[in-house]
């Protein structure tokens, strides 16, 4: 095995990146769109509004990681200490909105909690389609 048979080229990481992205962005808006259908008759519509902010932040938070991702592979010397202090600031940023937005508007703005984390289940789903994917198609570990 060559190193060019392990290597992915640089044009399509984007591109896989951006359709993944697509894709939760139309599931974030019928989650969000659902969530409004659900709460607003139940009398919670600020929570609905709010679960949308938290698919928002999760969003703007995928986003901003495969930015840092892409600069961080583009450098000649990736700097592994850079990275992580950009992974540290941009988690403090997406967590001190949610954790505000929750604080100053108990109990409704504890529904950003509930977007983040559906928006990252909704990440792990997707992330892990094309993983199932070569799996069936090689025939590794069993899968039919």
């Amino acid at each position: 095995m060559t190193t060019s048979d392990v290597t992915v080229p640089a044009e399509t990481v984007p591109r896989k990146a951006a359709v993944n992205l697509g894709w939760a962005t139309r599931i974030a808006a019928g989650l969000g769109a659902a969530s409004f259908v659900v709460l607003a008759p139940m009398g919670h519509p600020l929570v609905a509004a709010f679960f949308c902010g938290g698919l928002a932040l999760g969003l703007l938070n995928t986003v901003l990681a495969a930015r840092s991702a892409e600069r961080f592979a583009a450098r000649a010397d990736p700097s592994k200490r850079a990275f992580a202090v950009s992974v540290l600031g941009r988690l403090t940023l997406i967590t001190g909105l949610a954790v505000g937005l929750a604080l100053a508007l108990r109990p409704a703005g504890l529904g950003v909690f509930a977007g983040l984390a559906v928006l990252q289940l909704v990440m792990i789903f997707i992330a892990s389609l094309p993983l199932v994917k070569e799996l069936r198609r090689t025939g590794v570990g069993g899968l039919p």
